[in-house]
């Protein structure tokens, strides 16, 4: 009965968003406001339908009910509990129901909180929202249903049906599951596609607000502050996702780093740059009334991002080691991207051409602080630029010379985008330092030069400092540099701050406690902004001083790597609850001379068993290494392989590499200070608003 519920429950979710789709469109066009309730209603009933669809399959995960196919494809007897549940989107079909959820969850939010505040453009959010859910569901109901059953045919072939009966004869129950992808039996893999997902979806919501209010012509600043919040919350999202995928990748691919320019990285990449644009425009409108073209362009170009990564990554188009196998839902899901794209830039530009999306007020100088977020914007959508073209460019070659318009194919790998990023983030990084030293609507240039003279000599220092002492790579002499100016200009301005209260009387803590207090979206955006210096710190030296060394040592040898050395102890076996064969390797890590740690780095075997001889056979050998973590470098050793006793390890020096992880949570807390809500905000508007040159709006808060 359970995946007769559960095809039940995805069905009349489906129905109710295509009703809440009908009936929005027909009330919003005909006046009917009870339409629109009725479309609120029907669109509010898809998430409690969902998560019964949810529940029942993770249900189903728990039981082993391998009758359905899903479970059966995802989940074995020996699978760990944990992992039977996060099995949910641990392939196509479940991730798929697991999005749909997320999407319903989501438009639910939006409809309750926003409902009253922008009645107005509310029936066209419902369509929009019902539209991109109708779209998965119809995904989930018709091509890749979680709740499928398999069942025996006379030729002994094993295939889904969805409407036989549970007891009906013929029913083919497999002795054990195929047990969940080896790879993803991790935390960080537990946790990194769902955050990745809620960025995802988060960013349909500002979306259905943009579209919704090109269609009504309510073009002003309301959708913004309608949807700020939720961007930011769908940026907060992406970047914990994108974070922790780096994480899980340095700590269970084995290959000592944590950005590979995957085109399905990249994927999740892509959005967070348009979404991060969006995020620095939506001041300037606020502000200034002005970029009204821009930022409606940057969330639209993010929610078409967005659908093409979930393309990207279910289609089998790019090749990419994290993409699903392909399957029947790319050509459906290419039509939608095409039709969103169609109907939003066509719009878009139909707005743009009678005049509807210009700006109140331009741009007077070249040094305002709307300049620089100008320029930010067109730095960040060249990134954007580079990237996608590096991740799709062989995808798009192949079928232009599938057509005869091309000889030859184009494939760019991983050593395509540093040439071509690294001057983008240049001047991404030199904006950070210089925008919020700028003022609103003008800034004199003698002005702006005072105010960069302290970080700008001590940024200089720092670099001849490093030259002096033999750090002979230009570009990280150069990144250090514009990094250090990066972060004291945004120390300087928080300092302003504090140093102004503190000669009111207050003592430094309380200072700086209530500067955050009256305007947590400023503040909120400078710490986001040390979070990515103290960030770009730990690429640099990670990126740019790594060393490896590969060697093969018996019992009781030792490799010597800097100022490291690894001894290597012996190997033993061992057999893990989940079937896996563990082959450990013992070592101890010495640092000038002593004992500073012990490792075990392994490699573990998974075994699939054959469901109809029984049979088990190995399937995944993965390589997990064993670390050594100072906040200077971490010391990371691999087994690459081995033969008997001996062992040939591969081992990476990787300095400063602890400041990729720190920046990261500094970029987190600085995004929930962003969020939280000022105590009071129409004063803190109004200090934003101010000309005076010590006083600027963060870039990346809300």
């Amino acid at each position: 009965m359970i995946a007769e519920i559960g095809i039940i429950t995805t069905g009349l979710a489906f129905l109710a968003a295509v009703y809440a789709l009908v009936a929005a469109l027909a009330g919003a066009h005909l006046r009917r406001d009870r339409w629109v309730v009725s479309a609120r209603n029907a669109a509010l009933m898809t998430f409690p339908l969902l998560s019964a669809a949810n529940l029942l399959l993770i249900y189903a995960m728990l039981n082993h009910e391998f009758s359905i196919a899903y479970v059966w494809q995802t989940s074995s007897h020996d699978t760990p509990g944990f992992y039977l549940v996060t099995g949910l989107w641990g392939s196509q079909a479940g991730s798929l129901l697991f999005w749909s959820w997320l999407m319903s969850g989501f438009a639910f939010a939006a409809l309750l909180l926003n409902w009253q505040s922008e009645r107005r453009l509310m029936p066209y959010v419902i369509v929009v929202t019902m539209a991109t859910l109708g779209f998965f569901l119809i995904l989930n109901n018709f091509i890749e249903n979680p709740f499928e059953r398999y069942w025996a045919m006379p030729d002994g072939a094993v295939k889904p049906s969805l409407f036989e009966p549970a007891g009906s004869t013929g029913l083919y129950h497999a002795a054990d599951g195929q047990g969940l992808n080896p790879v993803l039996r991790h935390l960080g893999m537990v946790i990194h596609p769902p955050l990745l997902y809620l960025g995802f979806v988060g960013f349909v919501i500002p979306f259905a607000f943009a579209f919704a209010a090109l269609v009504t012509g309510q073009l002003g600043s309301g959708w913004l502050h309608a949807t700020r919040r939720w961007a930011l919350i769908a940026w907060l999202f992406l970047s914990l996702g994108l974070l922790l995928g780096g994480r899980w990748a340095y700590d269970v691919l084995g290959w000592g780093g944590y950005w590979g320019w995957d085109p399905v990285e990249n994927a999740a990449l892509l959005p967070w740059l348009t979404g991060t644009a969006f995020l620095h425009s939506a001041v300037v409108q606020e502000k200034r009334g002005m970029l009204k073209f821009w930022n409606m362009l940057l969330i639209i170009l993010t929610f078409l991002l967005v659908v093409l990564g979930t393309f990207a990554t279910r289609s089998g188009v790019v090749s990419s080691v994290h993409a699903f196998a392909e399957s029947e839902i790319g050509r459906p899901m290419f039509a939608f991207l095409g039709l969103a794209m169609v109907s939003s830039v066509g719009l878009l530009a139909w707005r743009q051409q009678h005049g509807d999306l210009r700006g109140s007020d331009e741009i007077d100088s070249l040094f305002s602080r709307e300049s620089m977020f100008l320029l930010n914007n067109w730095l960040f959508l060249g990134l954007t630029i580079v990237v996608l073209w590096g991740s799709w460019a062989e995808a798009i070659t192949t079928i232009l010379a599938d057509l005869g318009l091309r000889s030859t194919v184009i494939n760019l790998g991983p050593d395509y985008y540093p040439p071509v990023t690294r001057w983008f983030l240049v001047g991404i990084y030199l904006l950070m330092g210089v925008a919020p030293l700028a003022a609103w609507r003008r800034t004199t240039a003698q002005r702006l030069g005072r105010a960069l003279i302290v970080p700008l000599a001590l940024a200089v220092t720092l670099m001849g400092v490093l030259f002096a002492t033999g750090t002979d790579d230009l570009w990280a002499v150069g990144g250090y540099g514009l990094v250090t100016f990066a972060g004291l200009a945004t120390l300087t301005e928080i300092w302003k701050g504090v140093w102004a209260r503190h000669g009111r009387g207050e003592n430094y803590w309380r200072a700086f406690s209530t500067l955050i207090a009256r305007d947590r979206r400023r503040y909120g955006g400078y710490f986001i902004h040390l979070g990515m210096v103290v960030l770009g710190i730990g690429v640099i030296g990670s990126t740019a001083f790594q060393d490896v060394t590969t060697q093969t040592l018996d019992v009781g040898e030792r490799l010597a790597l800097h100022s490291y050395e690894l001894q290597y102890n012996g190997l033993y076996e061992a057999q893990a609850e989940d079937g896996r064969t563990m082959i450990i390797a013992r070592a101890t890590v010495f640092k000038d001379g002593k004992i500073v740690g012990h490792i075990r780095p392994r490699r573990d075997v998974f075994f699939t068993r054959d469901p109809m001889t029984g049979r088990l056979s190995p399937t995944t050998n993965m390589s997990i290494p064993g670390t050594h973590s100072t906040l200077a470098a971490d010391f990371y050793a691999r087994i690459e392989h081995w033969e008997g006793n001996r062992v040939t390890f591969r081992v990476y020096y990787n300095p400063l590499i602890s400041f990729v992880w720190l920046g990261g949570v500094v970029l987190i807390l600085g995004t929930l200070v962003a969020l939280w809500p000022s105590r009071q905000p129409e004063r803190a508007m109004q200090r934003m608003t101010a000309p005076a040159g010590a006083r600027s709006v963060s870039a990346g808060g809300d």
